[in-house]
């Protein structure tokens, strides 16, 4: 099982379009994660694309409702997402571990920071691909119940 990560699209258009266009040419992604702002591109994702789209608000999306943490299991593998932001992420990554830890994930996805970010902490990955609004995003795969080292990747 394949699935690929992205956050902060913030309505570029461009380059939604262009991870659509990447999604269809391999045709071995399962899901895609969006962690956020914004939250309409997420929809948008959801509209072109045959996989499941799992989505959180970022702190760019007003007025939502909808949970700003989640967790799911995938293949065996149990993944923590979030934006970030409501977990200060932009100072420490200190409680996004504990929330991820919390959830028994192996894996906590986020954004907010805009930067990338790929680092294992006693066994669990912490992971940003970077905006997509720059063009960056995560492919993460899962074999046999064991997530693979995630790739950092960009459009």
């Amino acid at each position: 099982m394949r699935f690929i990560v992205v956050t902060d699209s913030h309505f570029e258009r461009p380059e939604l379009m262009n991870l659509v266009q990447e999604v269809e040419r391999r045709r071995d992604i399962d899901a895609l994660f969006h962690l956020g702002d914004v939250e309409a591109d997420a929809e948008y994702l959801r509209g072109r694309l045959s996989v499941p789209v799992y989505g959180v608000p970022g702190n760019c999306d007003f007025n939502r409702v909808d949970p700003a943490e989640r967790s799911v299991n995938l293949g065996g593998v149990t993944i923590f997402y979030c934006h970030g932001h409501t977990l200060g992420v932009k100072l420490s990554l200190q409680r996004l571990y504990y929330r991820a830890c919390e959830a028994g994930a192996q894996i906590a996805l986020f954004g907010h920071t805009h930067a990338r970010c790929l680092r294992r902490e006693n066994g669990v990955w912490l992971l940003n691909p970077g905006a997509l609004a720059d063009g960056r995003y995560a492919l993460c795969e899962i074999q046999a119940g064991q997530l693979a080292t995630p790739q950092l990747m960009e459009l």
